[in-house]
């Protein structure tokens, strides 16, 4: 299939709809926007992208707020966002192609791949519990408002020889660096780069032309212009917001990391989620079977919010949220798909939720 197919096809699935069509009110979708705005004027966020989609069809896609407050640009339904951890299902999803390939195991050894786990404190570690976040991993690959690596793979190896905190297994711990060491192994099996293999075994398979791995486009790309800059506040809800990044700027580490990095737009992140929602199915493009599917978005062993490398909200609801303040989730007994994508992080910010359970409330048959 051409790549102008999959573009038409990818657009037909999200075709918009009138919400009571789809078994929604319109009243209370109406009033999830409303809030929004109101959480804008009364300084809860700075601006965000809200989308519900419903049996293929778009029931809600608005823009509330700013996407660069400073240089009064409005948010608009095509902004690209700064997904932060929610690169990890795409990441989790690039393991488990390998595995169906017979490439891998989950119960491998990450010292398998990486010599630099082949120690002590590091050998026991597996694929599975890098992927539900059970290594014993912690700390950051980030230090100084930066990074002091030079590569992904500089910065893994660093922390397969320094090993674990906690015995491997034993508890859930979210953890940034172990889901990096998870890219550095997609890389070493591949036989390419992280980023590459997202982004022709994921990205472009599901026409997602408005989302990029890193901030590293060519000159000129228009959609380094439509990124929207990155807020934050020390003081929960009650601090100014203070701009923390603007698309003038190169990205604050290097390198691809893999826990995070990925940038998209709403409709982009949707085709992504529409695809584990049918099963690892995208029209005539499947990239993982039924089964995997399950297993990924099911509870771990040890964590009951957590699979592999998504977060559990229920029974059959799953998604992931990112640092920056997005929120996506797949509802897959109510068919339904919800985006949240504000730029807009701070400790006591509680809007995610509540967004949440608004588009939860809208939900009639």
């Amino acid at each position: 299939m051409s790549f102008e197919a999959i573009l038409y096809e990818s657009s037909e699935r999200f075709s918009p709809a009138w919400p009571e069509s789809v078994g929604m009110s319109p009243q209370s979708l109406g009033d999830a926007v409303e809030t929004a705005r109101v959480w804008v004027d009364e300084g809860r966020i700075v601006g965000a992208v809200i989308l519900v989609i419903r049996r293929n069809r778009i029931v809600l896609h608005e823009a509330v707020g700013w996407s660069d407050r400073e240089r009064q640009i409005p948010m608009k339904t095509d902004t690209i966002f700064m997904m932060r951890s929610m690169t990890k299902p795409l990441l989790g999803t690039a393991i488990l192609m390998l595995q169906e390939e017979g490439r891998l195991t989950l119960q491998d050894s990450v010292s398998k791949y990486l010599p630099a786990f082949d120690n002590e404190r590091s050998r026991d570690i597996t694929i599975y519990q890098l992927l539900t976040h059970t290594s014993g991993i912690t700390g950051s690959i980030v230090e100084n408002n930066g990074s002091r690596y030079a590569s992904l793979r500089e910065a893994v190896d660093e922390v397969g020889r320094r090993g674990p905190e906690r015995p491997p297994g034993t508890r859930y711990e979210y953890s940034d660096p172990g889901s990096s060491t998870l890219g550095a192994v997609v890389a070493e099996i591949s036989g390419v780069p992280v980023e590459d293999f997202i982004r022709t075994r994921i990205l472009e398979p599901l026409a997602m032309g408005d989302s990029f791995l890193d901030f590293k486009l060519q000159p000129g790309d228009p959609r380094a212009g439509r990124v929207a800059a990155s807020y934050c506040r020390e003081n929960g809800e009650t601090g100014p917001w203070t701009k923390s990044w603007d698309n003038t700027q190169p990205e604050e580490v290097p390198f691809f990391r893999a826990s995070g990095g990925l940038f998209a737009s709403g409709i982009d992140y949707a085709k992504f989620l529409s695809c584990m929602l049918d099963g690892g199915r995208f029209g005539e493009r499947r990239l993982l079977s039924e089964e995997t599917v399950r297993l990924a978005t099911s509870p771990g062993l040890v964590s009951k919010e957590y699979g592999l490398q998504w977060q559990v909200f229920g029974d059959n609801v799953f998604g992931h949220g990112g640092f920056q303040g997005t929120l996506s989730w797949v509802d897959k007994a109510n068919d339904l798909i919800g985006l949240y994508l504000t730029q807009s992080e701070s400790t006591g910010n509680a809007t995610r939720p509540e967004f949440k359970k608004l588009v939860e409330s809208a939900i009639v048959k």
